[in-house]
């Protein structure tokens, strides 16, 4: 049974109360960067990664030549994976 309705029954306009309040923002986490590049600031021009080996570099560059995607499918992609996101973060919105 949820607290929520019990608690409710006995307090009038707790709903609304609720509604009114001022929702907590998520902390969000630090995204860590899976890229094996960068731009170098003074040449304007790529550049691996400190830390990142060319072996490492030649083995990622292999799968995605493999993986028989185009670079325009993998945006694609992206794009509908972020238009999902906010479908579903606005349906979870919805709900409280």
């Amino acid at each position: 049974m949820n607290i929520n309705g019990l608690v409710g029954a006995g307090i009038p306009y707790l709903n609304m109360m609720k509604k009114a309040m001022p929702k907590e923002e998520p902390k969000k986490k630090k995204v860590k960067s899976h890229r094996l590049t960068e731009i170098d600031p003074k040449t304007k021009k790529p550049r691996l990664k400190k830390g990142v080996s060319t072996d490492r570099a030649v083995e990622v560059l292999f799968m995605f030549e493999n993986a028989d995607v185009t670079p325009n499918q993998i945006e694609d992609m992206r794009q509908t994976i972020e238009n999902l996101r906010n479908r579903v973060r606005k349906l979870e919105d919805w709900e409280e």
